[in-house]
């Protein structure tokens, strides 16, 4: 479970050596802003290890002192030109991500210009020195050009923070795969050895015997509070019974307890073998729904990859759900949406509480499970599929859609919805499945393929935009 607060950086500024001897009244000047940016990015997350630099062994210094404080990534700012090969070593070699802020006291150059104000604000060319230097070496690198005071600038970087530091979420991301994948799909199996080598996510095995295990130690005080919470946030069929309800909420507690004593960051499982245990009364939709909106990362049927997807979105994002293409309307250039009883109900269509349905287990041997069945609030959004690539690794496939204001809760089980794309729909369904799409995606709110881009460049993945 992640927090959007969390992101832990290092500030690292850069001058020259050559300023601290020649027009050292400067110098206090590049100390004042580089202190000023440090309070920019604490609104951002976590600065824990900072420092402005002039030679090589300060630049050494300040990159171990970020490896060693923990930070996710690096962000460097350019007070003055610096020399790049006294910074290349170090930033080429570390592992953190990293992100230049290329940025500036002056936001523009008034008939007053004076050579003090060149002296303050002449980074640009030390940007450009060190990133075609690390480009060459081959060492992947984010940037970010604005003025620290321009509003739109400062949340583009808080999305670039974001997304150079999803690369360190997802080198120690944890992916529970509870029980086996559904027998027959193909188009999601990967190789852990594989993830972990072009991504980074590893892979925990969950057998259906351990959730039987923490049901079994559920507390009586916390299957109560589930409830409560439950009642709190949604409306409840008729035909549900106290007896539904305590099932229910107890493998909430239960599914809660495995994601937090493995460390998992997602997480994904097989509908249909809960039966297999019979502590394990039914199948723990209500339960995924809570974690779903508590910020964890799934995809059903086994799929650790999209899991995987799910989780660096919601990172990235704020905010993200697993969904499957059902049905095409082809009349109205339309799409269908849904699957078996997963959504993120903090994403619903406002005004209107989720409503609570016990729904036959028909795929398993156990009672019926609860689902919350809500219809997603209206509005732009964007469709993310990570497919494998072959030797490259894998390949990200978005298209940007309309949500529609529409809603079936009467007559379905599950959260559900429906697009509407620019253009003809099967040109967008041909494009999809001629670049290799899986049939599982995870959706972000809002028009997000320009932002992707970034995402996918620090991740390093090819992304095809349809």
């Amino acid at each position: 479970m992640h927090n959007q607060n969390s992101v832990r950086m290092a500030l690292l500024s850069l001058s020259m050596e050559l300023y601290r001897k020649t027009i050292p009244g400067t110098i206090p000047k590049y100390v004042a802003f580089h202190e000023t940016l440090a309070g920019k990015l604490a609104t951002m997350g976590a600065v824990v290890a900072q420092g402005l630099c002039y030679t090589r062994q300060e630049v050494e210094a300040a990159v171990a002192s970020a490896e060693a404080g923990g930070a996710e990534v690096l962000v460097v700012v350019f007070q003055s030109y610096h020399p790049s090969l006294n910074a290349l070593s170090a930033l080429a070699n570390t592992r953190l991500p990293l992100l230049f802020w290329n940025t500036q006291r002056l936001s523009g150059i008034g008939a007053d210009f004076s050579v003090n104000d060149m002296l303050e604000n002449h980074g640009m060319h030390g940007v450009q020195d060190l990133c075609s230097c690390l480009r060459g070496a081959g060492r992947n690198f984010g940037i970010v050009s604005g003025h620290y005071e321009d509003k739109a600038h400062l949340e583009e970087l808080n999305y670039r923070v974001r997304a150079c530091a999803a690369v360190s979420f997802g080198r120690q991301m944890k992916v529970g795969m509870l029980g086996r994948p559904l027998e027959g799909m193909g188009d999601f199996l990967v190789n852990p050895t594989s993830l972990q080598s072009h991504w980074g996510p590893s892979i925990q095995r969950i057998s259906v015997s351990e959730l039987g295990d923490e049901v079994e130690r559920a507390a009586p005080e916390e299957i109560t509070g589930a409830m409560e919470h439950d009642r709190s946030l949604f409306d409840f069929a008729p035909d549900i019974t106290e007896e539904d309800h305590r099932r229910s909420a107890r493998l909430t507690v239960a599914l809660r307890q495995i994601v937090r004593s493995n460390g998992l960051q997602a997480f994904t499982q097989h509908f249909g073998l809960y039966g297999e245990d019979a502590r394990c009364e039914t199948c723990p939709f209500l339960a995924i729904n809570h974690l779903v909106a508590e910020g964890v990362g799934y995809a059903g049927e086994g799929d650790v990859l999209t899991a995987a997807l799910d989780a660096t979105l919601g990172y990235v994002f704020g905010r993200s759900s697993f969904c499957e293409m059902f049905t095409a309307d082809f009349e109205r250039n339309r799409v269908f949406f849904y699957h078996m009883g997963e959504g993120n109900y903090t994403m619903a269509r406002h005004g209107q509480k989720p409503l609570l349905k016990k729904v036959p287990y028909t795929f398993g041997n156990g009672h019926p499970y609860l689902a919350p069945v809500f219809t997603y609030a209206p509005g732009p959004s964007t469709f993310v599929n990570i497919a494998p690539d072959g030797a490259s690794g894998f390949r990200l496939i978005a298209f940007e859609a309309e949500v529609t204001d529409w809603s079936c809760v009467d007559r379905l089980t599950a959260p559900h919805f429906t697009i509407e794309i620019r253009g003809k729909l099967g040109d967008l369904l041909d494009a999809y499945s001629m670049e290799g799409g899986t049939h599982h995606l995870s959706r972000v709110e809002g028009r997000q393929a320009g932002r992707l881009q970034h995402l996918a460049r620090m991740l390093e993945m090819e992304l095809v935009l349809i």
